[in-house]
């Protein structure tokens, strides 16, 4: 899988279906090391753009 110029890639039909991601899912990124997790927000943002960095050591 790639990423586009714009920053954009796909997520699998078969991940999308299992994790409940459906259109206009709020969605976080969890930088954790050198690993990018993406995983489904319980609230609103209101900023358009949310990233938390942990540390890995």
């Amino acid at each position: 899988m790639k990423i586009t110029s714009k920053g954009k890639v796909a997520i699998p039909v078969k991940i999308r279906e299992k994790l409940g991601l459906l259109p206009n899912t709020e969605v976080e990124f969890e930088v954790i090391g050198d690993a990018v997790y993406l995983k489904k927000t319980k609230g609103y943002f209101t900023s358009a753009q949310n990233l938390v960095y942990k540390d890995a050591g």
